[in-house]
């Protein structure tokens, strides 16, 4: 019976051997000891006795008959071989009481290569064994700025906690959310039942990822896993069959599939409702029109319009969308809903109470509608934040920049030094190219000005929000802390007077009535499905749409008046470039695109500061937990990417 499954192996073997061929590829195993000649190996680590995952296991350590096996460790010598016989013998041992013996091997960026026990490896291989025992020795080499050394050193780190190395992935920063995915503190260490649990939900989850034809993405099981666990709680994963997780996750398959696209986030920048319809209350009589003729829309906000000027600020925006809407339009409305205690549970009832359109004002809301999104697709959930690459949740929000930029051109203007100040809220997407913008309509008046950078999100007593440790930083744009709803507005460039008050000259204002009325509007003229390309849709709004808009104090002088005035009409009309071709980050490296004009898409990257910016983007373990929050929806990578087994919190929240 043993040599008829080695032939059923070698005909697998030079399967193999014939793909890798035509692929121009090497059609025998990997030799570690080739690979590792011009790689630096700073540390050897001893880690014992390692259950090694099948999959996981690509190669041999040294050139020694390496061309016996093909890339599956499958053998190619004929059957009449000795090397056959001494293969049989090991298939009639494991049929008979399994093969007992580790091999050993080496651990090189979280792969194994075997020094001895190969024909163990290509029999257990063979009979599709999960994970293989042998004595491991990890070698590590020095760090480097390439995309599989930095995961591998952010694997290190969890490795550290978790004792797991079944899971890879092909996205720095993967490792740091799964530690969040799994409802594991940072830095809190893996216990043998968390490590069995996460093994057993690993190996369901695969196998089900594969029989989708997961094997067909670029992905990792573990990259899809990510996203299957955004969705679905991880105790409930685990306890889930395998039929359900296959299940699920065929309802969440456009999450996973967005991630091989090369721009997985859609950006629109403006509103494309028909306007010859947008001013028709009533539905146009058609025969087999799709188009509801009306919609039941829910708001949730995480805080009340009492003591928040930002719900307050979305609440006129619905009582907008109320008004144009008459006769087309129910609102419900729901405040001081909690994102982590309340938010699942509210989104689940008023979609079981028939809301057609679900709107969410928090990031922090996030999570909560992806999860409730994907058991009812027939519901629109939209949320307010920025580049979250998730089909399922469409986000929306202003593009500040704009603002910020003819902001930054009065604190020029009205400074009587070359220094302004800037607080920033969160390190989330566009908020950089908003201090950069800042920065650039300070420079077109003042040339040699200077921007003093500082977070909301990391109070700091030595260097307070109003600037006033520092007398040459009189005008700034600044987060307003008062909870009072009758305040000027959460942002706004400010001045501080001599008696160390806080006087507002110039502030943005945010029309999220543009936003609710143009996306409603899109739903009933049959627009909203134009968009669907399988991406993830963000609306990203500015002046042009009337999205964006700026009120000035009344002492504002009347030539400055007029100069904003133009800038403003040159963003209406597109004709304004508030980024030169010349711009320099704080590295001294220019930062301009090939192309000079940068695209919206480089615009909401943007992850560096202008030369003339003095301070810099916080780190995740800079951030509380509360903070953490939005920068794992929608924060800047190079702060995802840190690892969180280092974070510490020390901050205190910010929100809007």
């Amino acid at each position: 019976m043993s040599i008829d499954e080695y032939k059923l192996a070698l005909k697998a073997g030079q399967k193999d051997y014939r793909a890798h061929v035509a692929r121009g590829q090497s059609p025998y195993l990997p030799v570690l000891d080739d690979i590792l000649v011009n790689v630096d190996i700073v540390a050897t680590e001893p880690l014992g006795l390692v259950n090694m995952p099948s999959e996981s296991i690509v190669g041999t350590k040294t050139s020694g008959r390496h061309t016996a096996f093909a890339p599956n460790f499958m053998p190619l010598l004929e059957v009449d071989t000795e090397f056959a016989s001494k293969w049989s013998v090991l298939c009639d041992a494991h049929l008979d009481e399994g093969i007992r013996n580790p091999v050993t091997a080496y651990e090189f960026l979280n792969q194994f290569y075997i020094e001895e026990g190969n024909k163990r490896v290509s029999v257990l291989k063979h009979f599709d064994a999960v994970s293989i025992p042998g004595t491991v020795t990890r070698l590590i080499p020095a760090k480097n700025n390439s995309l599989e050394n930095r995961i591998y050193y952010e694997f290190l780190d969890f490795y550290k906690l978790s004792k797991v190395n079944v899971v890879q992935f092909s996205r720095p920063g993967s490792y740091a959310k799964l530690q969040n995915l799994v409802c594991k503190a940072s830095g809190e260490a893996w216990t043998d039942e968390d490590r069995k649990n996460f093994n057993s939900l690993h190996t369901k989850f695969r196998q089900q990822f594969l029989a989708l034809g997961g094997d067909q993405l670029p992905l990792t099981p573990g990259d899809a896993l990510l996203v299957y666990l955004s969705v679905y709680r991880y105790s409930d994963a685990c306890d889930s069959t395998p039929a359900q997780i296959k299940e699920n996750l065929a309802r969440i398959w456009g999450e996973i599939t967005v991630l091989t696209k090369d721009q997985a986030v859609e950006v629109v920048l403006e509103p494309t409702s028909d306007a010859g319809e947008s001013r028709i209350s009533l539905p146009k009589l058609t025969l087999f029109t799709s188009r509801p003729s009306e919609l039941h829309v829910a708001f949730l906000h995480e805080y009340s319009a009492k003591n928040s000027p930002w719900v307050q600020a979305h609440k006129k925006g619905q009582d907008a969308l109320a008004n144009t809407f008459t006769d087309r339009v129910i609102l419900s409305s729901y405040e001081n809903v909690d994102p982590a205690v309340d938010a699942e549970q509210m989104l689940e009832e008023v979609t079981h109470n028939g809301a057609d359109v679900v709107f969410t004002t928090s990031v922090r809301m996030h999570t909560a509608c992806l999860k409730v999104a994907a058991q009812h697709p027939k519901t629109k959930f939209l949320n307010c934040s920025l580049n979250t690459p998730h089909p399922l949740v469409r986000t929306y929000y202003p593009r500040t920049y704009e603002a910020t930029y003819v902001l930054g051109m009065l604190a020029g203007i009205l400074s009587p030094t070359n220094t302004v100040g800037y607080v920033a809220a969160n390190p989330v997407y566009g908020t950089p190219a908003a201090i950069n913008a800042y920065a650039q309509g300070l420079r077109s008046v003042r040339p040699q000005g200077k921007v003093v950078l500082r977070w909301a999100c990391l109070p700091d007593p030595a260097h307070p929000l109003d600037f006033s440790d520092r007398p040459d930083v009189t005008l700034f744009y600044a987060r307003d802390s008062r909870e009072a709803p009758d305040s000027f507005r959460d942002y706004g460039l400010c001045r501080r007077m001599e008696d160390g008050t806080i006087r507002p000259v110039g502030l943005p204002e945010w029309r999220w009535d543009v936003f609710y009325i143009e996306i409603i509007r899109s739903i009933l003229n049959g627009s909203w499905n134009d968009a669907d390309t399988g991406k993830a849709i963000n609306y990203w709004w500015g002046m042009k749409s009337g999205a964006v808009g700026i009120r000035y104090a009344e002492e504002i002088p009347g030539g400055p008046q007029q100069l904003l005035g133009l800038m403003e009409t040159q963003l209406h009309s597109g004709l304004l470039t508030i980024f030169p071709s010349e711009v320099y980050a704080q590295d001294h490296q220019m930062h301009s695109p090939e192309m000079i004009v940068y695209t919206p898409k480089e615009l909401l990257l943007m992850d560096w500061l202008d030369a003339c910016v003095e301070g810099a983007l916080p780190s995740y373990d800079q951030l509380d937990v509360k903070t953490r929050l939005l920068a794992d929806v929608c924060g800047l990578d190079v702060i995802k990417e840190q690892p969180a087994a280092q974070a510490d919190s020390a901050a205190a929240p910010a929100q809007t």
